[in-house]
Parts: C-alpha cells; sequence; structure tokens
C-alpha cells in the first residue's frame, strides 16, 4: 500500500462493538470527505479486529493498514472484566513492536488514539516520533493513579486531548497539567446518508415481534447489558409504568455480561411477557422511528449516542441525568430527564411523559433535532480542522 506524505492515523483496537468505532468510522471519512484532498485518513487494524468491517469500509473508500498478518483473536472468548483484560493484553503484546515501525517508517502526520491508548502513549514516552499525538477522549475516563502517571508521562509528547462534551472537558480541567492541551470536539455520530440507507435494512426479528412492533406501544432501550446500562434497576419501575400503561412493551436491543441476572428480574417481577430482547441490529433507527420513546436508564455516558440517533430520528428521550452528556444534549427542553439511579424520579418522570401534552412532546423533539446538528460529520470535520491547524 502507498501510504500519502499527509495523512491521519486512527489507533482504535476494540474487543467489542462499541460506539466508539462508528466514531472513528465517520471521523475518518469526514476526513477524506471535507478536507478537500489535503490529507488521507487510515484506520490501524492492530489483530484483525476490524475484520467484520470490510463491506462498510471499502463502501466508504476507508483505507485500512493491519499491523500483524497473523492473529488469533478471533479465537478466545473476550466477554466480562478478566477476559477482556486479557485480550487488551494480547493488542498490546501483539502491537508494540509494529506500531513502533509504522511509525518510524511512515511518519504520519497525525496518530488519534480512542481506545487502548495505554500502548501509543507508551510508545511516545520512551520514543521520539515526528508525528503529532491526539488523544481522543472516549467515554468518561476514571482518572486512577496509573492513568495519571502515564498521562503525567506522556502530556509533553501529546499535541492535543479532544473532549466529547463540556463536561467532560470541565472535569479534566480540574488536572492543571492537562489544561492548555485540552480542546472540545464532539463525536461524529450522524452521517445522514449511511442512516438513510441503513433504515431500509430488514430488520430480522420473529413474526410474533414484528407484530409486537408493528401494532403495540412499546418505550426502547438500547445498549449492553452492563452495570454501566443500569437496565436492572429500570426493570424494577416496569411493574409501576404497567399501571399507568397497561398495552406497553419493552424492548431492549443488546447482551453482554448481566444477561442471566436481566431475565431472572424480570421472571421475579412476573413481567418477561412484557419484555423483548433483541441481541443484535444493524438497524437501530428503525426500532426508534417505531417506539413511543428511548429509555435512557445509564450511571454514565460521554455523550450517549443513541440519545443523539434518537434525536435525529425524532424518537421521544427520557434519560437519567448521568455525568457526562444527556444533560448537555437533551437538558429539560429536549427531552425528560430524570435523577440518575432514582426509581421515584424515573416513575415520576415517565408519568409526567405519559400525561404531557402532544404539543409539548412535539415542541421538546423539535428542540433536540436542532440540538444534534453538532454531531453531524460535517460539523465535526469543520472543528477538527482547526485543532489541527488546517487551513
Amino acid at each position: 500500500m502507498i501510504i500519502a506524505k499527509k495523512n491521519i492515523f486512527y489507533w482504535s483496537p476494540f474487543t467489542s462493538n462499541v460506539a466508539t468505532v462508528r466514531s472513528v468510522i465517520n471521523s475518518a471519512f469526514a476526513v477524506n470527505k471535507y478536507f478537500e484532498n489535503k490529507y488521507t485518513s487510515y484506520i490501524l487494524d492492530a489483530v484483525d479486529e476490524w475484520n467484520n468491517y470490510t463491506s462498510e469500509l471499502n463502501n466508504k473508500n476507508l483505507k485500512i493498514i493491519k499491523l500483524n498478518k497473523k492473529s488469533i483473536f478471533h479465537n478466545f472468548k473476550k466477554e466480562g472484566f478478566l477476559r477482556s483484560r486479557i485480550a487488551y493484553f494480547y493488542i498490546f503484546l501483539k502491537s508494540i513492536f509494529p506500531l513502533h515501525t509504522l511509525l518510524k517508517n511512515t511518519k504520519p502526520t497525525f496518530l488519534i488514539i480512542h481506545l487502548i491508548t495505554s500502548l501509543p502513549l507508551f510508545l511516545f514516552i520512551i520514543q521520539n516520533y515526528e508525528t503529532k499525538l491526539i488523544l481522543r477522549i472516549s467515554g468518561l475516563p476514571k482518572m486512577t493513579f496509573l492513568r495519571r502517571i502515564i498521562w503525567r508521562l506522556a502530556i509533553k509528547k501529546i499535541y492535543k486531548i479532544t473532549c466529547p462534551t463540556i463536561d467532560t472537558y470541565n472535569d479534566l480541567s480540574r488536572f492543571d497539567f492537562l489544561k492548555e492541551k485540552l480542546v472540545i470536539l464532539r463525536d461524529p455520530i450522524i452521517h445522514s446518508a449511511y442512516i438513510h440507507n441503513t433504515i431500509k435494512k430488514q430488520v430480522d426479528v420473529t413474526s410474533e415481534v414484528h407484530n409486537i412492533l408493528s401494532k403495540k406501544e412499546f418505550f426502547l432501550s438500547i445498549g449492553r447489558f452492563t452495570k454501566q446500562k443500569n437496565f436492572i434497576f429500570y426493570l424494577n419501575s416496569i411493574p409501576q409504568i404497567l399501571k399507568l400503561n397497561k398495552n406497553l412493551y419493552f424492548v431492549f436491543i443488546g447482551q453482554g455480561d448481566n444477561e442471566k441476572l436481566f431475565y431472572q428480574k424480570a421472571k421475579d417481577l412476573k413481567i418477561l411477557d412484557r419484555i423483548i430482547v433483541i441481541k443484535r441490529t444493524d438497524n437501530v433507527h428503525y426500532f426508534m422511528k417505531k417506539s413511543k420513546c428511548l429509555v435512557l436508564t445509564s450511571l454514565w455516558e460521554d455523550p450517549g449516542f443513541v440519545l443523539v440517533e434518537a434525536g435525529y430520528n425524532n424518537c421521544q428521550v427520557i434519560s437519567s441525568n448521568c455525568p457526562n452528556g444527556p444533560k448537555e444534549i437533551i437538558s429539560n427542553d429536549g427531552g425528560y430527564l430524570f435523577d440518575s439511579n432514582n426509581k421515584e424520579s424515573l416513575e415520576k418522570t415517565i408519568k409526567n411523559f405519559i400525561n404531557d401534552t402532544k404539543e409539548n412532546k412535539f415542541l421538546k423533539k423539535k428542540i433536540l433535532k436542532k440540538r444534534i446538528k453538532n454531531f453531524t460529520i460535517f460539523q465535526h470535520s469543520k472543528v477538527l480542522k482547526k485543532i489541527l491547524e488546517i487551513n
């Protein structure tokens, strides 16, 4: 592969289908589309983790640089805390020398790092490269003792640290050694052409589920079955919600470590007949357009991709007021916020939503639709240009 002289490399190895993957694809696409051919973007494939996205990457003419020709990444399970850490360690060891060699030989203009950032940060600490390093915050970071040490050691080698929300920017500004490097760069969540094509795709559900989705009212929730998404907390409120509207169904899209606990809790609450779980779909937009509202119960987000996508699809939003994102995106005028992890607040907010006027609901949709323009790939490219000081 012939690599362009002016280029931007994206480092974002992942072990599961997280929202950051979409952000990387859209950002790389935005560079090629809106940078007037001044720069070419490349996505670094550490251990063949991008293999399942080959078709989409080809359709968008995005170039992949494979760091390792042979990998056993797909041969072992990566779910759960321990397994995911083993996968991270494998990526680190497998990619350290190939990434170093690539940076030394190709001298990319910029390297934007999203996930498993410890490896490129480590390399930049011990080596001098001609490349400008950009640390892209993906998800609210916990400033652990180890992370603080690594960031302190690497800070002189970091060109910029981009934050997806104002709250994250303010949180990280508390650390004096980071202040001068911080900038706000919102995620490129909305790519209208891609979403338009995705909506046309058929969804793979049973005839029974299809009948419910077509004829019944349902609340929608999307995310991995993990502590962060807080679905067990939500289940505890569903019996009370059904007293407000006995005809409701509750659709969950996702899978994860807490699935068994989720089903057991639904069974104990005797609401299993009202729960529909769809483990995976490439077309969340279909469900958003049909749902009564999107309910997000997360303990933290940054910023909350599904909130932005819901706004684009004119889907009403009920969300926890968790750090960092929902309040900034929704506020009190673009949706319905409840106190995070507060059962009474959630039930009261849902009651307010059910009893609200059509006019007020429409106004909230309109405000949210306007606000999410900050998350388009075009707007992302404009801000990224300024950060990279590209005329």
